[in-house]
């Protein structure tokens, strides 16, 4: 109970600092708006598969920083003070499910801004929902990683990005797979199959990251 009551107060943490310094979480909400803009202006008749790309293309690219900031951002003696007050397991679930929390309200606001502009084509509405969940997922808690591993260099706001697009390149190709299926009446039946390799994917990342997190912390 302890450990748990020691991940909300973190988050809590974690939700101060970002109402006191909203500037990355709102420029990621402004490069969302514009790219839906500019995605509506280039292609006002857009195809539902160019949609569902230029859709997971938007959300993966601008939200990268909005997530690993977590770590990127933080000194070295917030890490020392961290340390102190809670134990790294605590210190990694808060940052994971923040980053959850974090990437979930990204992808909401990314829906609306391309139903303003683009509408949105999909027709199997749970299944879809489904996909975006898994991946979402995956990619926060892979970014909420990376940022802790490149926070440890100079430069980690640079360093997360590159380190992060490689790494999550399967769980993205296999989520923008699946979602097409979605979109397709004929092949929706199918969707469930990729969304139990997701849900395999995303346990997999939060057992590893999960036991090299305290390594790193020590570090």
């Amino acid at each position: 109970m302890n450990s748990i009551a020691k991940t909300i107060q973190l988050i809590r943490v974690e939700l101060q600092l970002d109402l006191k310094k909203p500037t990355v979480f709102a420029s990621a909400v402004l490069q969302l708006a514009a790219l839906a803009l500019l995605s509506m202006l280039s292609q006002p008749k857009i195809n539902t598969s160019m949609w569902n790309s230029l859709f997971w293309i938007t959300l993966i690219v601008t939200t990268i920083n909005g997530v690993s900031k977590s770590f990127t951002l933080v000194s070295r003696s917030r890490w020392i003070y961290w340390n102190q007050l809670a134990s790294p397991l605590s210190i990694y679930w808060s940052k994971v499910l923040y980053g959850w929390f974090t990437m979930l309200l990204f992808t909401v606001l990314n829906l609306i801004f391309f139903g303003w502009f683009l509408g949105i084509p999909v027709q199997h509405i749970f299944p879809y929902t489904l996909i975006l969940l898994l991946v979402t997922g995956g990619v926060s808690t892979i970014y909420t990683f990376i940022g802790a591993v490149s926070s440890k260099a100079d430069g980690a706001g640079y360093l997360a990005p590159v380190l992060s697009l490689p790494v999550i390149l399967p769980l993205i190709l296999v989520g923008i797979s699946a979602s097409k299926k979605a979109l397709n009446p004929v092949l929706v039946s199918s969707i469930y199959k990729d969304a139990m390799l997701l849900g395999g994917l995303n346990f997999m990342i939060i057992v590893l990251t999960g036991i090299l997190f305290p390594f790193l912390w020590k570090d």
